[in-house]
């Protein structure tokens, strides 16, 4: 069969950096397709996708809420023209009853153990309407992608290649608010085989990765070993919540770790102390910041901006708190009245989808947008970036 993987369009925060990652999940589900299939995948957002072909089979992934729309409408064109249509990813998952009315196939959660069957039933004219794995798929089970698939100079920032994406465990005990990940993945650990790793990562041309664990800080045994595994590797990275005592933020930084992604919801001394621990080896920090939770009223934003240039973080992405399908707070929220609409495209953590507990939506997110301009205003995003890009390429003279 010709199988076609499609990552439907999805609008990026207007103030984020212009580079696009390439979809992992589909690239891994392309590995687990059988071997005797030609597999095509098309990303929306690197580039106008064509959708007058005839595919035998089309699977659309969709990881983010605001991406179901889209997915919705890439499934039903390719249903009209009487192509097979198999969804899956996490946000299909949290919305599974939703999603199976758009395609002929679900995939809820996981795509070991299961993809396979699907495109078996497929090929034979029997698709099933659900797909559903029992448990988690043990590290092993989890292929290395096709990075084939995901080569093109779309994935560039100003003509360079920026990071190409490494999941080495999946599950998250930490159950943060509001992540959907303990909900898709669950809350056990389940490392890959660092050998496999290790293989994976010679293969990859790029000098530059983004481990895409969920917490890195959560098994101190993997993350030493993954350290030494990655500083065999020659390669400098970023990752989540990388663990900051003086010793494991020293081998991070022995390891190659550029800088490192830090959630903020509060202002706590926890996060600076953090911050401290980094820049003392010298790893940066983006810090990634959550604005509208219900202990933040209208004074949050200054606080906040205050804060993070006081701690002296390298990067700041500001969002506004929105409850995901799939998690407690949307249940929550939904129950008390306190969601505006379901209109999943808006659900892009730029707008406000509920009634805060102490503004106003319209001042949550005029609120969000002047903690952008506030942060870089002295020091330009454009600015703060280029420095980042010469902690790694030091002699490619980019210009602020």
């Amino acid at each position: 069969m010709r199988i076609k993987l499609v990552y439907p369009a999805w609008k990026r925060l207007r103030q984020q950096t212009p580079f696009i990652l390439p979809p992992l999940g589909l690239a891994v589900v392309a590995a687990l397709t059988p071997a005797g299939h030609e597999v095509s995948l098309a990303d929306e957002n690197a580039g106008p996708i064509d959708l007058d072909d005839r595919p035998d089979l089309v699977g659309v992934g969709a990881m983010l809420t605001c991406q179901l729309s889209r997915a919705y409408e890439i499934a039903d064109h390719y249903r009209s023209r009487g192509v097979p249509v198999a969804m899956g990813g996490v946000a299909a998952t949290c919305v599974g009853g939703e999603a199976r009315k758009h395609a002929d196939a679900v995939v809820l959660g996981e795509a070991e153990g299961v993809w396979p069957s699907a495109v078996s039933d497929a090929s034979q004219g029997r698709l099933q309407p659900v797909y559903r794995r029992e448990g988690f798929a043990s590290g092993r089970e989890i292929p290395s992608p096709r990075r084939d698939l995901l080569a093109g100079g779309e994935y560039s920032y100003r003509g360079l290649r920026m990071v190409d994406l490494v999941e080495t465990a999946r599950g998250c005990r930490m159950g943060c608010f509001p992540c959907v990940v303990s909900g898709f993945s669950g809350k056990g650990f389940r490392p890959r085989d660092l050998g496999a790793v290790a293989v994976e990562l010679a293969a990859i041309p790029n000098d530059r990765l983004y481990i895409v664990d969920n917490a890195l800080e959560q098994d101190e045994i993997h993350e030493r070993a993954l350290f030494e595994t990655l500083k065999a590797s020659g390669k400098r990275w970023v990752g989540h919540c990388v663990s900051s005592s003086p010793e494991l933020a020293r081998l991070a930084a022995q390891a190659g770790c550029w800088y490192v992604y830090q959630a903020v919801v509060s202002l706590s001394d926890g996060f600076r102390r953090k911050v401290r621990a980094f820049h003392e080896v010298g790893i940066g920090v983006e810090a990634t910041v959550l604005l509208g939770v219900d202990s933040h009223g209208p004074g949050i934003f200054r606080r906040m901006v205050d804060y993070l240039l006081e701690a002296g973080v390298e990067i700041a992405e500001f969002t506004v708190m929105t409850p995901f399908p799939g998690t407690a707070v949307f249940d929550e929220m939904k129950r008390s009245g306190r969601l505006i609409h379901e209109d999943w495209s808006r659900y892009n953590a730029e707008e406000a989808v509920f009634c805060p507990a102490k503004m106003t939506p319209e001042a949550l997110e005029e609120g969000c947008q002047w903690a952008w301009r506030e942060f870089y205003k002295e020091d330009p995003q454009r600015a703060r970036m280029a420095r980042l890009l010469r902690r790694v390429l030091p002699a490619q003279g980019l210009e602020e």
